[in-house]
């Protein structure tokens, strides 16, 4: 068996710093594309299954013309897909009403009909995504270390936060 060295010490490892914004924007945008491209919404309304849409408009049986309104809430029949819906639950709406719970795995195949119509544009801005924010870093370092050093450091925020 090999004898230990004394001379030499184990380097101590350098602690994590804070909480990454610009690869916490990069993972946004990436989530972003791939919630647009799939399930036909943000990240946010997949989510949460709480989405904005338009009701009502037209004319009535006397003849006025009614304009349309644009609500917020919770809207299954709508044309994207959320986990709400993927996974058959109720959800209250804005109004407070509940509506009745979809059935287990709706939208599947709203799903595999998106992935399959935009597989090369997603595929393309994902690379996109990825690349301009790789050669953003780079070309801002200078910038992103003063932030880190000259602003975050003396106020006390580098470890909680970088940039």
């Amino acid at each position: 068996m090999a004898r230990k060295r004394s001379g030499r010490k184990t380097r101590q490892r350098r602690s994590k710093r804070g909480f990454n914004l610009v690869n916490a924007l990069e993972l946004y945008i990436q989530t972003d594309v791939l919630t647009r491209n799939i399930m036909g919404t943000n990240p946010f309304t997949a989510l949460t299954g709480m989405e904005s849409y338009s009701t009502g408009g037209g004319k009535t049986s006397s003849g006025q013309y009614i304009a349309p309104s644009q609500q917020y809430g919770y809207y299954p029949q709508g044309t994207s897909v959320t986990l709400p819906e993927l996974f058959g639950m109720d959800k209250m709406t804005s109004v407070g009403t509940v509506n009745r719970a979809v059935p287990f795995g709706q939208g599947v195949d709203v799903m595999k009909a998106n992935l399959r119509a935009n597989m090369f544009p997603m595929l393309m801005q994902t690379i996109g995504v990825r690349a301009g924010f790789a050669i953003g870093k780079k070309l801002m370092s200078k910038q992103r270390s003063f932030i880190n050093n000259k602003v975050l450091k003396p106020i006390g925020l580098n470890t909680v936060v970088t940039v």
